[in-house]
């Protein structure tokens, strides 16, 4: 349904938006879901969320983010602020903090691995680490799915 306007340049992206959420009635579901857009990049806020927020400071936004994802991150290709989101869950999973280690999921491996090649230098870090087995790099959904079932964040 989100496949004929992938982005939000396109003039389908929110009209098909509005239509996965009254198919799916997403905003009468039982979890609350907060959009915190960047507010910088000119991008417009999530419809999905049922909440939009606002940070002044978009270090903040991200720090706050990367923490209260305690479930994984899926990075998809990005440029800085995606990596310095990266190193910001790399930090935290190889600190241990806040408490839990959680998956890094790297979605697309010719970007992470060629284009940003930061998954090698993760990969790197987390040698021998608790969180080494938390950190991957995906091509499909389903490998995400699978990664995400088979990694569930653990205590440290």
């Amino acid at each position: 349904m989100l496949a004929c306007a992938p982005t939000f340049q396109e003039s389908q992206w929110l009209p098909s938006a509005y239509r996965v959420i009254e198919q799916f009635a997403l905003h009468e579901s039982k979890g609350f879901s907060l959009g915190v857009p960047t507010w910088l990049y000119h991008e417009p806020p999530t419809p999905f969320a049922g909440g939009i927020a606002k940070y002044f400071s978009n270090s903040l936004r991200e720090e706050s983010l990367v923490t209260i994802a305690l479930g994984g991150i899926i990075f998809t290709p990005g440029s800085v602020g995606t990596i310095q989101e990266v190193f910001q869950d790399v930090a935290q999973n190889h600190d241990g903090t806040p408490g839990m280690i959680s998956p890094m999921i790297f979605f697309g491996s010719d970007f992470w691995t060629k284009d940003r090649p930061i998954y090698p230098i993760i990969k790197d870090l987390a040698d021998g680490r608790a969180y080494d087995a938390f950190v991957t790099v995906a091509d499909t959904t389903d490998e995400v799915i699978s990664f995400l079932k088979s990694h569930p964040p653990i205590p440290v």
